[in-house]
């Protein structure tokens, strides 16, 4: 993670020279190849906080932390990355009803009805009716369903260790926190929609951050 980068996200500011100006060490002072490929790039050039970027950001991030699911287990198990969020959230908790898991998860319903009925058909889980609402179906892992979870998870645990292991636990409290603020934020979505009924006045000053071109990109990084 390059410096200005991480100063900004920790919400801590560099520590000032004698002369006023920000300290550099000798390692930041000198660029490494890495961040010369990226100042060569117009990606500097966009603001720091583009909601465009972060976007593609948050995607890519979710594509590695999925890929070794998919290299891994998805054919190993005929999987897809959606029946393997419901077998680790069922894994949890003793049982639970489809509506729940779309709650716990995030996954549109027709996604979770798809899993569901792939994984019944796989073995992988069970359902029952709830003696106080037959109209509700409760799920739950079937032994050859928890045999599968405890082949994965491990790995998901190492990759999670993995990822956070750069961060101080403060950049990990923070970082959780901003997760949070999102998640909240996008639940208040209609999930049949799955996009808000109107534009916020934020999300217009965003699209206005998104098209507008600062002086000095690699300052507003590190700001």
């Amino acid at each position: 993670m390059a410096a200005p980068e991480t100063a900004a996200f920790s919400g801590r500011k560099p520590r000032a020279s004698a002369n006023g100006g920000p300290a550099v060490s000798q390692a930041a002072s000198a660029p490494s190849a890495v961040l010369q490929a990226a100042l060569s790039q117009s990606v500097l050039s966009q603001p720091a906080l583009s909601q465009r970027s972060v976007w593609y950001r948050l995607m890519k991030l979710t594509n590695l932390i999925n890929r070794p699911f998919f290299s891994r287990y998805a054919e190993r198990y005929h999987l897809t990355i959606n029946d393997s969020r419901v077998l680790v959230t069922l894994a949890s908790v003793p049982e639970a009803a489809a509506h729940e898991l779309c709650e716990a998860t995030g996954m549109h319903p027709m996604n979770v009805s798809r899993s569901v009925a792939t994984l019944r058909r796989q073995g992988r889980i069970a359902e029952r009716r709830d003696p106080a609402n037959r109209r509700r179906k409760m799920l739950r892992l079937t032994p050859k369903g928890a045999a599968a979870c405890r082949s994965f998870v491990p790995d998901m645990e190492r990759m999670s260790k993995f990822l956070l292991a750069s961060m101080s636990p403060l950049d990990v409290e923070f970082f959780g926190s901003l997760v949070d603020q999102l998640i909240t934020r996008l639940e208040t979505i209609d999930s049949r929609s799955g996009l808000p009924d109107e534009e916020p006045s934020s999300e217009r000053a965003g699209r206005e951050l998104d098209e507008a071109v600062p002086t000095d990109g690699f300052t507003s990084l590190g700001e």
